[in-house]
């Protein structure tokens, strides 16, 4: 078997934990980092050696220089919005990166494949996003300039093995709660819910776990691929959701323009809240700004067939009931 031995960081995320489980269900030996102090039961019953320890820790070169690791899954990272003090993110994201690198050469890997984010493409607003994008040269976000900044340091790093570079929209789907699912719950909720009109585009779960894993076995070096699996405008999700299901909500939609009115008052409370508000200047310029992004690359070269979104809807709908989230009756 090509890339018989993998070695996984970020593992229990939202992108990891599927993943974790393809890459068990194809009959790779993996090897997953893990933070926790204690015995973690899901790796045991999927076959999957426990390697304690973090990004920065010395010893991991050591413990994993004779298990002739052919491939690494760099896949962990975080993701702040409205935080206080987002250098742990930058941190974690850029010198993170560097160090599962350093990690690739000295147990001289065959490839690494690395979950870096199509926020880095910085297409200019109303435009769609693609391998080819030229960044706006502005951040929306702090966690937008983290993971450009990663990628950058990823590229220009000094490798001795080949590299590939995977770029998922906003990953959404069964087991997904919070970020834009946070939102769509919320929605399922209320009768008339508050929403903005915007560009959306989201990966599905297993269309993004799909991509990783094809991104391994057929990705070219030193390339990106976008994951996509559809973008849409706010209001014609809604519609699809009505059409599709029982909810008969009626949403009102926020002029853009006086959301950003609020965005000084979360930034206000962030300085003298211990836990970071929903609403800051940065958040707002996130939302307000949307975003599309054409995945066909993925498709062409590496494989990857996408959901439908009327399919995609139906899935995580009937989830979010099954879990008890919403209230509404199985599609």
């Amino acid at each position: 078997m090509e890339y018989e031995k993998i070695f996984i960081t970020g593992s229990t995320g939202v992108v990891g934990k599927p993943l974790l489980k393809k890459l068990a269900s194809k009959g790779h030996k993996v090897y997953a980092l893990d933070r926790s102090k204690t015995s973690n039961n899901e790796f045991a019953k999927l076959g999957v050696t426990s390697i304690k320890g973090d990004l920065f820790e010395d010893s991991l070169k050591d413990r994993l220089f004779n298990l002739d690791i052919d491939a690494i899954f760099h896949v962990a990272g975080v993701n702040q919005m409205c935080s206080k003090n987002p250098s742990r993110m930058f941190t974690t994201n850029i010198e993170g990166t560097k160090s599962m690198l350093a990690l690739g050469n000295h147990l001289k890997i065959k490839k690494f494949v690395y979950t870096s984010s199509a926020v880095t493409l910085g297409e200019k607003h109303g435009t769609i996003g693609s391998e080819s994008s030229v960044h706006r040269g502005s951040f929306l976000s702090k966690y937008e300039e983290s993971k450009y900044l990663a990628e950058k340091e990823a590229f220009q790093y000094t490798k001795d093995f080949e590299f590939v570079s995977i770029n998922p929209s906003s990953v959404q789907g069964p087991g997904r709660v919070s970020g834009t699912a946070k939102l769509l719950i919320s929605t399922l909720r209320k009768k008339y819910p508050p929403l903005i009109k915007n560009n959306i585009s989201i990966i599905d779960i297993d269309d993004c776990t799909e991509g990783h894993y094809k991104g391994l076995l057929k990705g070219k070096n030193n390339e990106r691929y976008v994951l996509n699996s559809f973008y849409l405008q706010s209001y014609e999700l809604i519609n699809i959701l009505k059409s599709i299901t029982e909810w008969e909500g009626n949403p009102f939609y926020i002029p853009k323009p006086a959301l950003k009115t609020v965005a000084p008052l979360g930034d206000f409370i962030k300085v003298f809240s211990s836990n970071p508000p929903f609403i800051c200047s940065e958040s707002i310029r996130v939302l307000t700004n949307g975003h599309l992004y054409d995945g066909s690359k993925a498709k062409k070269d590496l494989g990857v067939e996408y959901i439908k979104v009327e399919d995609f809807i139906k899935k995580t709908v009937n989830w979010l009931i099954e879990e008890k989230y919403i209230a509404l009756k199985k599609i």
